[in-house]
This record gives C-alpha cells, structure tokens and sequence, in this order.
C-alpha cells in the first residue's frame, strides 16, 4: 500500500481549487493557493543537499507557515516534528538533539527562539517567512544561513506529493515522560491513514463543513483536525490565541458545523455563562478527546447545539489520537460513581483488552490496565528502544500498547475509564483514585473545573489531598462537610482552595503538575 496524507489535499487542490482551505489571522486560503504554497516548500526540502529528507521541524504556532510547512514536509515525503514555540528553551534544545532534524520551517515567533545555543542543534537547511533569499542569524562560527520563503522558486504544478509506504513515519510527537524526558511517539503513515479512514466513517464531512482547529500541532488532537479536514476537501478555522477557553463568538461568526475539543473547554464555557440553548446553531458534529468527559458537561454542550452529534473518542498519542469513540446520546452510558461518559468501543481494526500487572486479559467487569492493538499502534519512541519494549510488549503473538489507564470492560462490550494507573495515591495507607475524589468534587460543587492533588508530599508519602474548585459558590466548610457524607474520610479534601479558574497545559488538559508546583511554592 502507497500513499501521502497530502495527497488527499493535493486531490482536492487539483479538483476544486476555488474552495476554502485554511483561515488563519484574518487570512483565507484556497485549496489552490495554499497548495501553490505547500508545493514551492515541498521543493525547496527535496532540493536540499542532504540526499534525503527525513525529518522536518515545525517550530511554529497558529499561523499559515505551520499548517503550509507541515503539509509541505508530507508532500515531500518526510515525517514532521511539531515544536511548540511556548516550550522552555531546555526542552527544545533537548529535542532539536535528540531529532537531529534535515531541516526546520519556523513562524515569526519561531524565528525569535533561533539564539545561538538553538542553533548550535539546528539543521543548516531552515526556512523562515522572510523576504529576503537569505540571511545570517547568529555569530562565526555559527552562523547559519535562512532561506525566506516568499523567494521560492514559483511551482511548476507537476510536483506530486510523494510516494510512501505504509510503514513510512509521518510524524513523531513529543510527549511528557514520567522521568522528565520527553518521549517521541513515532507515528507511521499506515497509522495515521487507518485513523482518518475510521474517523470518516463516523462523521461523513463534506467540501461545505467548517472545522475548528484550537489545538497546538504538537497536541496530537491536532492530526484529527487538520487531516480530517482537508481529507474531506472542507475548511480549517483556526482559532485565535485570545479565544481559546471562551470561543463562543468565533464558533457564531464562522458558523462552525464541527468542533473538536477536550472537555475542559466546556466546563469553562459553562462555568462562564457562555452554553445558552441555542447558542450553536450551525454545530452539526462535536467530539471531546483528551480527558475524561463529565455528563453534565454533555447536557451543557446539548443545550447549546441541539442538532450536534456528540461524541466521547479516546486515545493516546501512541494508538494514533483516538481509537475508541461513545456517541452522547440519552441515555448517557456513564461510568458509575464517575459522572463520565464511557470511552466506548475500539474503532474497525483496533482491540481493545484489560489486562493485569503480569499480562493476562481480564474478563469483563475486572478492572485492570488497558492495552490497545491494532492498525493505528504507533511504532514505538524515537531512539528508545528499552522504553518501547516494555510499553509496546507481544502478547499472544500481537503487538500490544499498555496505555497506563486504568479501565474496565462491561457486559455491552463497552470500556469503561477510570483515571490513570499513575493518578491512584496513597494517602495515610489508603489507596485513592484522584478521579473518583473529583467526580464527587463536580456533583457537590455543581461545576465541571474541579481539581485534586495529593498534598502534602512527606518522604515521598501523601499526608492528604486538596481540592481547587474553579467557579462554585459554595464556601469551603461546605464542599468540604458535603464531601463528609460521600466519601470515606481518608478521601475527604484537607484543603479547598478557590482558583478563578484552573491551569491548563498547551493540549488544553488541565494541569496538575502546575497545581502542585503552586501548592509547593504557596502561591495557591
């Protein structure tokens, strides 16, 4: 099997050129002009000196060089490496060495990160939206030369995307590490074509869909947006930075019919007033990913868009950004004692299995952690071979992922989340899932921003839990006495604490590391 995921677009570019590709800062794309773009850079890389084109950086955020230099690394047949400008220096350097890229494509903000230690790991092939043919950017002996890309050569519109196998990367993505190394999901074409061909199935767009785009390109949710997207020959709307949490007037003006998010965008539109009924008209398909997925927030987000499909879709970056999927539909298949929709059931060609601590599949209704195989299995880590043998071990012959979720199987087949195997503490010698403590959190509260952390941390023991609460009324005494009559008294808060609202990671996920580093610094 051969393919590209830029030949779709290509398709689509060659057939009806005239259609809305890409909006981006108050700027419109055809698919023709935004594929006249996308060729000149696919040039430029396979004219480079390097004898082949293997890895591509995307050091860019929110702007048309991101989405033009990632489709241009496809349509080269290289895989992308999405570098997310908001990262700390160290992170990046530490990437940039671990990839040892053939060449870079950055934004203006991208441009501005290139100080003489970035380049100093730096491929010497780099291309910035300058106007110039070249320039220099840093000092001897590091100077290194910056193509412009408004001096491309003009496309010759005979330069198809090229061919891949199956096995072929198409992408890795950097994730957080449990040793504070990030880890390179290597993700291959086979994969990602597998996910696009199961998620065209469940929402069948067509040229006339809008779609929203909110996510960093290095999120994987990211690859559901843009390759959906232009696999259906519809438009991307990429939503501005200052409205990221609270897009309610840009979903209006842009008439959206699809939206894509991670659920705590919709606690924070519902704790902000902002989910009136009717106030999406246009929404027609709306899909939540990335954490469990509150069902009061589904009743929120029904009141808001009465004739959007709703969706729960799970996966991690590892089986190709989703792989199984619960449609929201009343009534709810919730998980109990949870409040959360269900993850459902694997897509075509995925499976799904709970398994134990020594490997061996569960029945239904045992708990265990839940293992993933399939055609969107990823690869494996970049330059890891010990870390993927273990996460990616052969059981029964498969090739199985452990994803590290704590889950269960019930008796309609359908899975069942219950936080992660990383989330369960102990607190004072009990364990405790920090997931159960915040779906009760949600109901006493009546709100969907909850947190809970384990604090404080004595010699690597919890001697408690504390609670933030963003956009409850209720005064602490109260959740806290609420929480009493619930719950055993070794899960109740020690502490609430009230937050405006709760920090968010670059995914949109909230962020428990930065909690606890607020508890530790007692800025909370």
């Amino acid at each position: 099997m051969s393919t590209n995921l830029a030949l779709p677009f290509y398709n689509h570019a060659r057939n009806h050129p005239e259609r809305l590709a890409l909006s981006v800062n108050q700027q419109d794309f055809t698919y023709g002009e935004l594929a006249d773009v996308v060729e000149r850079i696919a040039a430029w890389l396979q004219s480079r000196p390097a004898s082949e084109m293997k890895l591509v950086g995307i050091l860019a955020s929110r702007s048309w060089e991101a989405y033009a230099g990632l489709l241009g690394a496809c349509w080269a047949g290289a895989a992308y490496v999405p570098l997310n400008p908001d990262w700390p220096e160290p992170r990046l350097l530490s990437i940039l060495q671990t990839t040892e890229l053939d060449a870079l494509i950055v934004d203006d903000r991208g441009l501005k990160l290139l100080s003489p230690q970035v380049l100093k790991r730096t491929p010497k092939q780099i291309l910035a939206p300058a106007s110039p043919e070249s320039f220099l950017l840093g000092t001897p002996p590091t100077s290194t030369p910056i193509a412009g890309s408004g001096t491309l050569p003009p496309s010759d519109r005979h330069h198809l995307p090229q061919t891949l196998r199956a096995d072929d990367l198409a992408y890795i993505i950097f994730t957080s590490g449990t040793t504070g190394s990030p880890k390179g999901v290597m993700v291959s074409t086979g994969n990602v074509s597998a996910f696009l061909s199961a998620m065209s199935e469940l929402y069948p767009f067509s040229p006339q869909d809008r779609v929203s785009h909110r996510h960093e390109i290095s999120f994987d949710f990211s690859v559901l947006d843009l390759f959906i997207t232009w696999f259906s020959g519809a438009s991307l709307h990429v939503i501005p930075a200052s409205q990221l949490m609270g897009p309610s007037r840009f979903i209006r003006e842009r008439q959206l019919t699809v939206w894509f998010s991670v659920p705590s965008v919709v606690a924070f539109m519902r704790d902000m007033k902002m989910l009136m009924p009717g106030a999406f008209p246009s929404l027609r398909y709306s899909a939540f990913c990335g954490e469990p997925l509150p069902a009061t927030s589904v009743k929120a987000w029904q009141e808001a868009c009465t004739d959007s499909l709703i969706d729960n879709i799970y996966g991690p970056t590892e089986a190709t950004v989703a792989c199984l999927s619960q449609r929201c539909s009343e009534p709810f298949v919730v998980t109990p004692e949870r409040g959360t929709i269900a993850i459902g059931k694997p897509f075509a060609g995925m499976d799904a299995a709970i398994v134990d601590a020594s490997l061996n599949f569960l029945p239904s209704g045992e708990k265990g952690e839940l293992a993933l195989s399939g055609s969107q299995v990823a690869k494996g880590y970049f330059k890891d071979s010990q870390k993927t043998a273990a996460r990616f071990p052969s059981i029964d012959k498969k090739v199985w992922y452990l994803t590290g979720d704590f889950a269960y199987q019930d008796s309609d087949g359908r899975f069942h989340h219950l936080g992660r195997t990383d989330n369960q503490v102990k607190v004072l010698g009990h364990r405790i899932e920090l997931e159960d403590v915040e779906a009760h959190l949600r109901e006493v509260c009546a709100v969907d921003s909850v947190a809970a952390v384990a604090w404080p941390i004595t010699n690597a023991l919890a001697e408690g839990i504390v609670a933030f609460v963003a956009g409850s009324a209720l005064p602490a005494a109260e959740i806290r006495e609420q929480m009493q009559r619930r719950v055993p008294k070794y899960m109740v808060p020690t502490e609430v604490r009230f937050l405006q609202r709760l920090p968010v990671s670059a995914s949109g996920k909230t962020d428990r590391k930065s909690l606890t580093e607020m508890l530790a610094q007692g800025s909370a």
